[in-house]
């Protein structure tokens, strides 16, 4: 019996999640701070760690802009209200406009 094919290995790679780039990030940060690592070895894993943390404020910034709050409108039916992120928590973003 002759064995069905293999599907080709897809090349579009996942996109890590915000909790798999935060892991990374403290992966990176805890091996910078292990000290026992040369100079360049250092500088590239700043590098990486830099890039995980650009990744994961993108990703917090997305996650911001789609921050509602679920209010019961006046015919009983649950509205959407935008948030957004101020200095002293969250406020609603139709009071500024």
């Amino acid at each position: 019996m002759v064995p069905p094919p293999r599907r080709p290995a897809t090349s579009k790679a996942k996109t890590p999640t915000f909790e798999e780039r935060l892991a990374a990030l403290e992966e990176v940060v805890d091996a910078l701070e292990a000290e026992d690592l040369g100079l360049e070895e250092s500088l590239a894993r700043y590098r990486e760690g830099v890039a995980h943390l650009e990744a994961c404020r993108a990703l917090l910034d997305e996650a911001e802009a789609r921050l509602v709050e679920l209010t019961q409108g006046a015919d009983g039916r649950a509205v959407e209200r935008p948030l957004q992120v101020g200095e002293n928590g969250l406020e609603d973003a139709a009071e500024e406009e």
